[in-house]
This record gives C-alpha cells, sequence and structure tokens, in this order.
C-alpha cells in the first residue's frame, strides 16, 4: 500500500438490509480531542444509526496481504501500516480535511526560530501491558526509529531531527537541524514512529517474539504467519473502548476466494471486494451484504517519460492530456466507481489548491495540438504493468488515442521489471499509481529534479529549476497561506510544463455481513478512524 495519505471525510456504507452512514491546523494551546471525536461527526453516546451498541463477540477480517513483522517501527507501509494502526498510535492526527489535531499529544508549541517543537503528552494514557505513557516512551520510540541499524520506515521521515529530550514525565521535545513544514504533519502517521514503552524493542530485530505492548484500541494476542493474527479489546483504553472482544484477521490473497468466504460466513467482513460484486450489492441483487468506500484509497494519474522522446515534445503531450477520457477509463476498469482528479489531493482536502487549471477532455484540442506536433504516425510503445486494470486501463487509452490519430502499442511486464524501465527513463508514457501525503512538501517532492537514468521518485524526468526553488521555499515555510501561495504557484509551473496529466481517484471497498452494525471506512481505507472504523463495530447477532 502506499504511504498513510491524509484523512478525509467519511465515505457512506451501504447495505441491502440497512444503509450505514458515517456515525455519527494544530497550534500552541489547541485543546484536546478523543479519537472518538476529533473532526468527524458521530453519534450521541450509547446510540448510533443502527441501534444501541451491543458488546461482545468475534469480528473476522480477510486481508488481502499478511502482515510482514512484528515491530511496529519498521517496514510501516501497506497492509501492515492499516492492520498496527488498531493497536498502536502516532503522537498526533489529521482532521477530515487534512489539517493537523492533537491524538497522544494534547498539544504543542513552537520556538520562534521554528527549530524546537514541544509536546505536551496526554496523562494517563495506558500501554497494553498497564503502564502508563511518558515522554520517556515517546522518546524512546523516536530514538530507535532515528538509529539507522534498526532499519525503521520512519527514519528518512525523522531526518531532520538533531535531538529529543523527555523534559518531564508528560513533555517532550524534539529539536530540528532546520525548519520544516512537513515534520509536524509526519507525526500523523505511525509510518514515522508509534509510542512503545522504553526499552520495548531490541536493536536491529524486526520479528521480536510478539507485537510490544501498544496504546490502541485493541492489543495484540498472537499471530501465525499466512493463517491468522488476533488482538483484543484493549479494556483500559483511554478513548471509547471498542465493542467487539477479539478480531481475527484472516491474509486471503485472491478476492473471489474472500468474498466467497465472506457469503458463507466464514469471515464478517473482506477487504477489496471486487467492483462486480460492489455493483452487484449496490444495485439490491445480493442480499445480507453491505458495503464502505474508501474513496481515494487508489490514485493514478498520466505520466510522461519528459526527458526523452517522443514526450520531450510539448505539443504530443498535450495531444494526450486532452485526448484521454478518464470517465470513459472509470467505466472500463472499475466498474464506473471513483472520481476524476485534477490534482494529488481531492477537493476537500486542505493542500487542494482552487484556481489551478487542468487539462479535461478534448478531441478537438488533442487533434489540433497533434497537428502541431509534427508526428507522422510511428508507433509508440506503452509499458504497463502486467495487472488486469491497468491492462484494462491501457486498452481504453490506445483506442482513445486511436481515434485523434495516435499509433499507440501495448507491450505488458511484471511489476518489477516495468518500474526498472521506468527508474531508467526508458518507457514513453504510462497511467501510473501513486498516492498524497499528510504536507504538500511530501506529496509533490517528486518533481524534484532527479537524474534521468536514475528516476527514485520522479518519474517523469522533469526538471524546473524554479520549480526545485518554490519547493525548497515550500519544506521551510510554516505560514499555512503562504504554503497554499507557493503550492500553487508549483502546480501552474506543472500544468504549463506537463510532466503529468490527469488522474482518477479509485474507490476500494470493504464489503461486510448486515449484522456488522457501524463499521465504516474513511477516505483511505483506515480500519481505525474518528468516524467509524473497526473500534465502533458491533455485531447484532
Amino acid at each position: 500500500m502506499r504511504a498513510k495519505r491524509a484523512a478525509s471525510i467519511p465515505s457512506v456504507a451501504i447495505g441491502l438490509v440497512l444503509a450505514l452512514a458515517a456515525c455519527g491546523g494544530g497550534s500552541p494551546g489547541q485543546a484536546a480531542a478523543s479519537p472518538s471525536t476529533a473532526g468527524q461527526a458521530k453519534p450521541a453516546s450509547g446510540a448510533s444509526a443502527s441501534g444501541t451498541p451491543k458488546n461482545g463477540g468475534t469480528l473476522t477480517l480477510a486481508m488481502s496481504k499478511d502482515i510482514q513483522v512484528t515491530n511496529p517501527l519498521v517496514k510501516t507501509i501497506s497492509t501492515d501500516q492499516v492492520v498496527r494502526r488498531l493497536m498502536y498510535e502516532p503522537l498526533l492526527s489529521l482532521d477530515e480535511h487534512g489539517d493537523v489535531e492533537p491524538l497522544l499529544a494534547e498539544s504543542w508549541k513552537v520556538s520562534d526560530d521554528g527549530k524546537i517543537y514541544t509536546f505536551s503528552l496526554r496523562q494517563g494514557v495506558k500501554f497494553h501491558n498497564g503502564q502508563e505513557m511518558t515522554a520517556a516512551d515517546a522518546k524512546f520510540a523516536m530514538d530507535y526509529t532515528m538509529d539507522r541499524k534498526n532499519g525503521a520506515r520512519g527514519y528518512d521521515l525523522l531526518a531532520l531531527v538533531s535531538g529529543v529530550q523527555a523534559v518531564d514525565k508528560y513533555t517532550l521535545q524534539v529539536n530540528l537541524k532546520e525548519v520544516s513544514s512537513s515534520f509536524l504533519p509526519s507525526l500523523t502517521s505511525i509510518q514515522s514512529f508509534s509510542v512503545i514503552p522504553d526499552g520495548s524493542l531490541q536493536p536491529g530485530v524486526d520479528k521480536p517474539a510478539g507485537f510490544p505492548p501498544g496504546t490502541g484500541p485493541f492489543s495484540y494476542v498472537s499471530w501465525q504467519p499466512k493463517q491468522q493474527l488476533v488482538m483484543q479489546r484493549f479494556a483500559d483504553y483511554w478513548g471509547s473502548k471498542a465493542h467487539v472482544d477479539k478480531l481475527v484477521i484472516r491474509p486471503i490473497e485472491d478476492s473471489s476466494v474472500a468474498f466467497t468466504a465472506l457469503r458463507s460466513g466464514d469471515v464478517d467482513v473482506v477487504e477489496r471486494a471486487p467492483y462486480e460484486w460492489v455493483k452487484e450489492i449496490k444495485d439490491g441483487k445480493l442480499s445480507g451484504i453491505g458495503v464502505t468506500e474508501a474513496r481515494d484509497a487508489g490514485y493514478r494519474r498520466l505520466v510522461f517519460n519528459w526527458a526523452d522522446p517522443p514526450f520531450n515534445n510539448p505539443k504530443l503531450r498535450e495531444a494526450v492530456a486532452y485526448g484521454v477520457n478518464m470517465k470513459e477509463i472509470l467505466d472500463a476498469a472499475y466498474s464506473g466507481f471513483g472520481e476524476l482528479a485534477d490534482q494529488k489531493y481531492p477537493p476537500d482536502n486542505t493542500w487542494y489548491i482552487p484556481g489551478v487549471p487542468s487539462f479535461s477532455y478534448d478531441p478537438a484540442k488533442a487533434k489540433a495540438a497533434l497537428a502541431e506536433s509534427g508526428y507522422n504516425g510511428q508507433p509508440i510503445e506503452m509499458v504497463v504493468e502486467n495487472a488486469s486494470d491497468v491492462r484494462t486501463i491501457a486498452a481504453t487509452i490506445q483506442s482513445q488515442l486511436k481515434n485523434i490519430g495516435l499509433n499507440i502499442t501495448i507491450r505488458s511486464l511484471e511489476f518489477a521489471s516495468q518500474r526498472d524501465l521506468i527508474q531508467k527513463g526508458q518507457f514513453t508514457f504510462d497511467m501510473m499509481g501513486s498516492n498524497y501525503h499528510e504536507d504538500g512538501y511530501t506529496t509533490y517532492a517528486e518533481l524534484l529534479c532527479e537524474s534521468p537514468r536514475q528516476r527514485i521518485n520522479n518519474y517523469a524526468g522533469y526538471c524546473n529549476k524554479d520549480v526545485d526553488t518554490e519547493l525548497h521555499d515550500l519544506q521551510r515555510e510554516l505560514d499555512t497561506a503562504k504554503q497554499k501561495a507557493l503550492l500553487k504557484q508549483i502546480l501552474i509551473h506543472e500544468h504549463d510544463d506537463l510532466p503529468q496529466g490527469m488522474g482518477i481517484f479509485v474507490p476500494r471497498f470493504y464489503a461486510f455481513r448486515d449484522y456488522v452494525k457501524d463499521f465504516v471506512t474513511d477516505a483511505n481505507q483506515s480500519l481505525i478512524w474518528s468516524g467509524g472504523g473497526l473500534d465502533h463495530a458491533w455485531l447484532d447477532k
């Protein structure tokens, strides 16, 4: 899975028997917010859209992949990140618009020079072993993450940290090497680190005997690799307590097999329900099953090899940008589910910038640009990942561009081989997956100049020194209004230079039995969030 993205507004869960709706920037001295209320609407205490919640029972969830390790600070991406968030928490959180808000840290102050952050931690928070969380625990987690030999995912995210001090039992001070607008947002995700007890991990060990204690609403019980991960309700959780007694997470890679297990009652919830089945559910053709939509869980956009022929020709890029119909792609590859994306953030996110021009489908403009490009009919090979949805996207684009006069051929490769060609600059254009992050700089840092023959983040091979300067200014700017003004300039440059075109947000769906009540994911496929995750779910059976 991509890096954890900014929280967004809840999606509505639709069941045939019952339609479930979503129940229900940080500054110095900001008031505390509990994880059940922060930034989201929720029902009055003891009530829900489905009636009064019942406690007890075991909920079984099928995920498409198993977790990889039992060290919560290592490999904090993809399935590991989504699942671990049930047990672990970061210092801060994001509201539904992507603005920073409190979580384990109740408030924070920033020094006048922007290099010292002082966090006041929530008092009375217990780890799963009964020990109270203190600043020493947060310092341990950060120090462990910043030690390269431990292989923590958050090492790069905390690269600007020069030191961490536990000032007193509940006060944590973090010193930065330089001003960074991305530092505070990075603390809203367990990708950077989650708070664990001081000394609970040994250096360099990514698979301890079991998960160390966390502070989340569920605690670790056992893990049998490729079979199941078991958690239980944490009775002393500092926020709103979960309703189910036990969670069992089973890895079932084949989505059709998982959905069959759901229909037979072997599991209660499945991740990534097949789009064709989701359509059947929404059309009322499958009884006893509901779905909840992660609206922005997948994102794809056109990426051109900006540095090399044939797409170092701006008019040829323009022809493709106008000639691809994203709505048709959603219909063909995703049963019509999804939304068009003119920026990497959705419009309700704080980092979406109004007033930036974009390319919309216009065959007449596409043909006019193609005529100006000097294109003479030579074939242009599109090398794509060998996945069913990607192949469908490529075939749709091939057909659309044929209509404006472009001769597109398609070659499919396994993911690793295709990605190797992209990083070497040996491709023409593609509909690539991507993601957005908690802050604008980190999201758009992929536009920074790189070697066109060793493309680590900048797959387009794009280079504009003005954009580099503006991105570095954005990273050092702490004023939100000025950040957004800089980001607008960057996005206008991107539109004019066209290393990337329009994109799509592709939803993913959890499907569940109708006796699972009040389970709603957010736009990013989270299992824990403030508006209706598994900590809100209960079983009416």
